[in-house]
C-alpha cells in the first residue's frame, strides 16, 4: 500500500494542501488545471514506481482540500502559491503541470526558479494573454454550481471514454471549487501576456498534447509554447482531448519515465 502524508502550507493567510508519497531519488511535483484538484493525477501516479520517485501534488487555492480565500486568484497569486509549495519541498523537482498549472509553470520557469529542473507541460495554457470573448466567458462561467452543465463541459473537453467513477471525480472537484477560483482565473489569471519571456526558459521541457484537444489546439501549443521554449520536445497523443491525465494515464506515466533521467 502506498504511504501518503499530507500537510497544509500557509501562504498569505491561506492553507494549501500538499501531499507526498514515495521515497525515490527523483522528485516530481504535479500541478492541476482550472476547477480541478490533485485527484486528477490518480491514475497516472498509480502507474509510477515509488521506489524511483518521490511524488508531490497539491490543490490550488480555492480547490480540493486547500482553503478558499477571496483574493489571490490571479496569475501572480497562483505563482506565489506554487513558490511556497516549492520552498516547502526544498529540492529540485520535475514539474508536471496540466492546463492552468502549465501556464503558471512557464511563468515561474521563465523567471529561472531555482527548484524547477525540468518541465512536462500537459495540454498547457499558453503564455498568450487572453480574456476570451464575452460569449465564451458566459458559457464557461454559467456552469458554476450546476452539475448538469459541468458534466457537459467535462464531456466536451475529452475525446476518449472514461469510467463513470473517474468522470464523477472531475465533476465533484469542479462543483466544490470556489466561486473566486472559477471567476478569478478566467478574468485575472489569463490576462497577462508573457510569451516574449519564454525564450529565457533554460530547463528541459516536454509539451504533451492531445490531438483532438478542443481547448488547447495543436497549432497554438506549437506556436505559443513549444516553438518559444528552446530545445523543447513536442509530443502528440492520438485521439486524445484536453484532460490527458484522465484520458491517457498510461501514456503520461510512460512519458514521465522516459523524460526524467
Amino acid at each position: 500500500m502506498q504511504q501518503v502524508s499530507g500537510e497544509s502550507i500557509e501562504r498569505d493567510g491561506a492553507g494549501l494542501w500538499l501531499e507526498r508519497r514515495g521515497a525515490g531519488e527523483r522528485h516530481l511535483l504535479f500541478a492541476h488545471g482550472w476547477i480541478s484538484s490533485r485527484r486528477m493525477w490518480d491514475a497516472a501516479i498509480a502507474k509510477l514506481d515509488l521506489r524511483r520517485y518521490t511524488i508531490y501534488r497539491f490543490d490550488a487555492r480555492g480547490c480540493g482540500r486547500s482553503d478558499r480565500p477571496t483574493d489571490g486568484h490571479s496569475l501572480e497569486g497562483y505563482a506565489a502559491d506554487y513558490e511556497a509549495i516549492l520552498a516547502r519541498i526544498g529540492v529540485p523537482v520535475t514539474v508536471i503541470a496540466h492546463s492552468m498549472g502549465g501556464r503558471i509553470a512557464q511563468y515561474l520557469a521563465a523567471r529561472a526558479h531555482p527548484l524547477i529542473e525540468r518541465m512536462l507541460l500537459v495540454a498547457p495554457g499558453s503564455a498568450r494573454g487572453s480574456r476570451g470573448n464575452q460569449r465564451h466567458r458566459e458559457l464557461a462561467l454559467d456552469a458554476f454550481g450546476s452539475r448538469k452543465r459541468i458534466a457537459r463541459f467535462v464531456a466536451g473537453a475529452m475525446r476518449r471514454s472514461v469510467d463513470e467513477a473517474t468522470r464523477e471525480v472531475l465533476i465533484d472537484d469542479a462543483l466544490i471549487a470556489s466561486r473566486e477560483h472559477w471567476f478569478g482565473w478566467y478574468d485575472a489569471g489569463r490576462e497577462l501576456d508573457f510569451r516574449d519571456e519564454l525564450g529565457a526558459i533554460a530547463v528541459p521541457t516536454l509539451v504533451l498534447a492531445g490531438a483532438s484537444d478542443p481547448l488547447a489546439s495543436l497549432p497554438r501549443l506549437r506556436t505559443d509554447v513549444a516553438d518559444r521554449i528552446a530545445g523543447s520536445l513536442f509530443v502528440v497523443l492520438r485521439d486524445c482531448g484536453h484532460n490527458v491525465p484522465i484520458e491517457a494515464p498510461a501514456e503520461l506515466a510512460g512519458a514521465i519515465d522516459r523524460f526524467v533521467p
